[in-house]
């Protein structure tokens, strides 16, 4: 098991849950129960009277922490296109899940992809489960992103080895992008059955996601409505707000504030809104009314959006408010910059009892404060260390 993991995410509660890190267990020790983590499985083994706790993650070769994106820096991608989108095939949306279902299908019926590890929910108790989908039927009938978490990567082994599925879309918040992308860029030859499988990664925009008891203790008690009632959830960024559209065409508008308390806490650590690590970013801020922003970030994404236009199930408008998406992107930055301070203090106190901690203090404190000068013609001023600092 790694160290890293466990010391540097899941201690700090900086884990996005994108599940990565269990599909890329080689010893499937690692297992979701619903916490802010993924949980050790704990294997013993029976020896006459004696039961001996097996140690699988000693002899590791920590492909948790290979896969983990959380413990890289991220290059955001930039975007090569821009438009405002709506799907026109059965159904005229702007809708981003009606936009990336469109996208979807195109791909499936050009044979570009053979199934889709995707981010979906239970149309009858709204909880959230990671789904494979591998025909068209199985596409248009997903419920699509409500931004209830669940960690959607733990579901590539049943989609590449299970279902031997060898095309792969991953679909989900920009977090699980990232997972994707790190699988995507892997070194290791026991990963690359990952990397060859995935080819297209589309990120919906985000502010977080929710744990599935919200349902319960904010729409049902705190609102009086029905799960049975709810058909889809949706964020706006640019609102600051959940909207709440039930199957009778009504609409319930609920302020950010009240749904913060939901929130993983693993996306406090999160600096990416808009699917910067993504082939193809969709979501509504900066697009025209009635239409989802699709930024294309690679030739993969082009492709895929030209594909969906070809089909006819895509219509687009080359116009988008490049100004708010830039807004956006300058509130990550500053969020960025307070997760560092955050980072900071919590390795300055790791680092007197780590004496192997005190350089990366010393980057750390470089980065955000700037390198020491040391002034023309004087020559630095040495000093002795007593261990304690």
């Amino acid at each position: 098991m790694s160290t890293r993991l466990q010391q540097e995410v899941w201690a700090l509660d900086r884990c996005s849950g994108c599940g990565v890190c269990v599909a890329a267990c080689s010893k499937g020790v690692l297992y979701w129960n619903g916490e802010q983590h993924p949980l050790l499985e704990e294997r013993t083994k029976t020896l006459g009277l004696t039961r001996i706790r097996l140690r699988a993650c000693e002899v590791c070769e920590k492909f948790c922490e290979l896969s983990c994106p959380r413990l890289v820096d991220w290059t955001p991608i930039e975007a090569r296109s821009m438009v405002s989108a709506r799907s026109s095939g059965v159904i005229h949306s702007g809708a981003p899940n009606d936009v990336i279902q469109a996208l979807l299908v195109a791909a499936r019926s050009a044979d570009l992809i053979d199934g889709v590890v995707m981010l979906d929910m239970d149309r009858y108790t709204l909880q959230p489960v990671a789904r494979v989908a591998s025909t068209v039927h199985e596409i248009v009938n997903s419920v699509g992103m409500q931004y209830l978490w669940a960690p959607v990567l733990s579901a590539l082994n049943e989609a590449i080895f299970e279902r031997e599925l060898t095309r792969l879309a991953v679909v989900g918040p920009p977090c699980v992008a990232e997972g994707a992308r790190r699988m995507m860029n892997a070194e290791y030859d026991r990963l690359w059955p990952y990397r060859d499988a995935i080819r297209l990664t589309i990120s919906t925009f985000c502010t977080g996601m929710y744990t599935p008891d919200m349902v319960a203790d904010l729409l049902e008690r705190g609102k009086g409505i029905d799960r049975r009632q709810i058909r889809s959830l949706t964020t706006s960024i640019s609102d600051s707000a959940l909207t709440v559209t039930q199957w009778d065409g009504a609409e319930l508008t609920i302020p950010l504030t009240e749904v913060e308390p939901f929130t993983r806490r693993g996306c406090g650590s999160c600096d990416d809104y808009l699917g910067e690590s993504a082939d193809i970013a969709v979501g509504t801020m900066g697009a025209l009314a009635k239409h989802a922003a699709v930024i294309a970030r690679t030739a993969v994404g082009q492709l895929f959006v030209q594909n969906a236009r070809n089909f006819g199930l895509l219509e687009t408008v080359a116009e988008v408010d490049e100004e708010a998406l830039a807004a956006a992107k300058a509130a990550k930055d500053r969020r960025a910059r307070a997760q560092a301070f955050d980072e900071f203090r919590i390795l300055m106190l790791d680092a007197l009892s780590d004496p192997a901690k005190r350089s990366r203090v010393n980057k750390l404190f470089a980065g955000l404060y700037g390198a020491a000068q040391t002034p023309a013609g004087k020559k630095e001023v040495g000093y002795v260390s007593c261990g304690g600092c």
